[in-house]
Order: C-alpha cells, then sequence, then structure tokens
C-alpha cells in the first residue's frame, strides 16, 4: 500500500550527522506537530547512538550510519532496536545499505527473537557475512518458537537479504528458519555468493513455505544440482508469481529441469532466466513449458545459448501467442552466447549418446508389450511440437 506523501516526514537525503539527543531534538519537535504521521524516512544521514534512541514509529532506517565506528554502529543499532521494542504494532523494519556487518546483526538478535508481530524484514547490503546471516536466521527461528509458545501463527512474510555475502555457511540456519516459519510469501536473497550445496539447503526450507509468491535468487550459483533441487521445490509452490534465478549458471541440462518444472506453475507472472546457458533443447522444452503459463506478464532470456532467430525463439512466440500474449513480453535477446566450434563437437557427441540411449530404450519398449501412459505422453508431445513447427512453416 503507497503512503501519501502528506503523511510522510522526510529528511531523506539531506547529510545530517545527529549524535546527540540535542541535534536530533529541532527534527523531534517537527515530528510532533506533524499531523497523521505513518512513516519518517532518515536515509542518507548519519545518526549517533543517543540520537537513535529517539527515533519514532515507523522509520526508514537505510543508509544512516556511514562513517561512524562499528562500536559506535552497534550500540546504535541496538538503541534503535530497544527504542522498536516498544511498539507492539511495528511490522517493517528495513535496516539496508547499513555496513553494520556481523555486530550489527548481533546487535538486533535479541529484537528479532522477541517481536513476534514483525512481518517485513529488510536487511539488504548490509555486509552480514555467514556470521551475520546465521545470527539472523536463528534469531528468526527462536522468533518462531516464541510465536508457538503464545500460540500463534509467526508473522513474518517477507525477507529481503540480499548482497550480504552469506554464502553456503549461512545456508542451514537459513534453512532451519525457514522450515520452521512456513509463512514466508516474499525471499529475494540475491548475489549472496551460495553454490549448489547452499541452494539444496535453501529449497529444503523453502519447500515447507507453500504461499511463496516471489522468490528472486539472482546472481547466486547453481549448477546442476541446485537446479534439481529447485526443480524439486517448484512443485510446492502453487501461488508462485515471481521467479528469478537470472545469472545463476543452472547449466544446459540444470536450466532444463527447471524449465520443464515450471509448467506446473501457471499462476507466474515474472520468470528471470537469463545468462544461464541453457541451449537449443531447453528452449524448445521452454516452449512447450509456456502454454501452461497464461497470466505470464514477462519473460527474461537474453545471455543463453540458443541462437536469437532459431526455431525454438519462434516456437516460444507461438507458445506466447496462443496464450494471447504479446511476444513483447519477451525480453531482449541481443546476447546471446555462441557456442565454440569445440562446444558444438561436444554437444554432437553427446546428442549421438541420446539417441543410442532412446534408440535403446525403445526396443526395450518394444519387448515389454503395449505403450505406458508415460510413453504415450511423449509421443504426444513430440506430435505437437512438430505440428507446431508445421504451423510456423
Amino acid at each position: 500500500m503507497t503512503i501519501p506523501a502528506d503523511r510522510i516526514y522526510s529528511l531523506e537525503g539531506k547529510g545530517l550527522k545527529l549524535t546527540t539527543a540535542e541535534d536530533i531534538a529541532p527534527y523531534l519537535e517537527e515530528l510532533r506537530s506533524f499531523e497523521n504521521l505513518e512513516e519518517i524516512r532518515l536515509n542518507g544521514n548519519t545518526i549517533g547512538a543517543e540520537a537513535a534512541k529517539a527515533l519514532a514509529e515507523v522509520a526508514t532506517f537505510h543508509d544512516i550510519f556511514t562513517g561512524r565506528l562499528k562500536d559506535e554502529v552497534k550500540e546504535s543499532v541496538i538503541a534503535i532496536c530497544d527504542a522498536l521494542s516498544d511498539l507492539p504494532n511495528l511490522i517493517e523494519v528495513n535496516l539496508s545499505d547499513n555496513a553494520f556487518g556481523p555486530l550489527g546483526a548481533e546487535a538486533m538478535s535479541d529484537f528479532l527473537k522477541k517481536h513476534t508481530g514483525l512481518q517485513i524484514l529488510k536487511l539488504n547490503n548490509n555486509g552480514l557475512g555467514i556470521q551475520g546471516g546465521t545470527t539472523i536466521a536463528q534469531s528468526l527461528l527462536e522468533c518462531q518458537a516464541e510465536c508457538e509458545k503464545q500460540g500463534k501463527e509467526p508473522s513474518l512474510h517477507t525477507l529481503i537479504c540480499g548482497r550480504n555475502r552469506l554464502e553456503n555457511g549461512s545456508a542451514p540456519a537459513f534453512s532451519k528458519a525457514f522450515s520452521a516459519l512456513k509463512t514466508l510469501r516474499e525471499v529475494r536473497m540475491p548475489q549472496n555468493g551460495i553454490r549448489p550445496e547452499g541452494v539444496i539447503e535453501l529449497m529444503t526450507g523453502l519447500s515447507n513455505n507453500s504461499k511463496l509468491a516471489v522468490l528472486d535468487l539472482q546472481d547466486n550459483t547453481f549448477t546442476h544440482t541446485g537446479s534439481q533441487a529447485l526443480a524439486n521445490a517448484l512443485s510446492k509452490w502453487s501461488l508462485l508469481e515471481t521467479l528469478n534465478v537470472g545469472d545463476c549458471l543452472l547449466g544446459p541440462t540444470g536450466g532444463r529441469l527447471v524449465i520443464e518444472a515450471l509448467k506446473d506453475r501457471e499462476t507466474l507472472k515474472i520468470v528471470n532466466l537469463q545468462y544461464n546457458e541453457i541451449e537449443h533443447d531447453g528452449a524448445l522444452a521452454l516452449a512447450e513449458s509456456l502454454r501452461k503459463l497464461k497470466a505470464l506478464e514477462n519473460i527474461e532470456l537474453n545471455g543463453n545459448r540458443f541462437d536469437a532467430e532459431s526455431n525454438a525463439v519462434e516456437l516460444i512466440k507461438a507458445a506466447l501467442s496462443e496464450n494471447d500474449l504479446d511476444d513483447d513480453i519477451l525480453g531482449s535477446l541481443s546476447d546471446m552466447e555462441e557456442l565454440t566450434d569445440d562446444e558444438d563437437e561436444d554437444e554432437d557427441e553427446e546428442d549421438e549418446e541420446d539417441e543410442e540411449e532412446e534408440t535403446s530404450k525403445a526396443e526395450k519398449k518394444d519387448t515389454t508389450g503395449p505403450k505406458t501412459a508415460s510413453d504415450v505422453l511423449e509421443d504426444n508431445l513430440a506430435d505437437l511440437v512438430t505440428q507446431m513447427k508445421e504451423q510456423l512453416n
């Protein structure tokens, strides 16, 4: 919900250095006379511990500690969280773009453990690292335990924690927290240096959150095993609307696994699969999956490894057209990656191996009697793709 401008008090970007109570006093006076106040914005200033104690009910606290020493920042975060603890109706905290690191995470730990009404937590670009990330995750887990003790469902539904170098080391703690919460609807953790083992941990936890609508893990590293974990988890999120796994190195086989799983998520509106080494066969699979995604509003495929002029792209556009969707929702394909000669040879060898394997399977099927339902489905899909190609020619 957008808050009207006349209900926002803002000192945003003024570059004020507010260290003592006296420094912040004139602005507090303005606040006291401000009618219908719903939000305070203080980002772009620097605030000391004493001044922090005076902060009011709903504030955007991102980017307010520039130029402060680590110990002073920790003291300031504690002061802010102590003040916020007295606000039982507080539902959102944004401390993004403050480089307080693990010390800041430790400073807000008690608040996160006890404030059971918190719905939205934004900790983007805080330099948390593995230690700080683990501290935050463990605090959320303890908050869930406190909710259980009080006999109520956890309130947290949105976690934004990107650009924090969380890496694999913090993933088990987040997995446990996610598994326990079960209330998450939006999770954004891009650019955290998380590798396949960590991705698997996150998918294990997030699979328990059936109401998940937004997942952003851009610029982490999945490869085949992480992609397999994501493909498995996709079946759990019947309300998913946004999936951002751009720049995640899904790879040719991993990309296809994810793409094939998309067809069961008909609620999807935004999909980012950019720069993932997805190849021609993955693009063909995407054309089939897109036929089920009738609510789609945007799909990004740039930087993958198939020709922008290929029949696969034509089939993708045909699938969009079949759903009465304009192909403008297909983002730019201006930076597609070309396979080298060596990679072409490797791909040809893999294709030959696949053909031999399929031939072997077919021979076995011929000797085992009637076709199964799976066999019939495969044949139908193959016929469908052929028909779509003929229609385009």
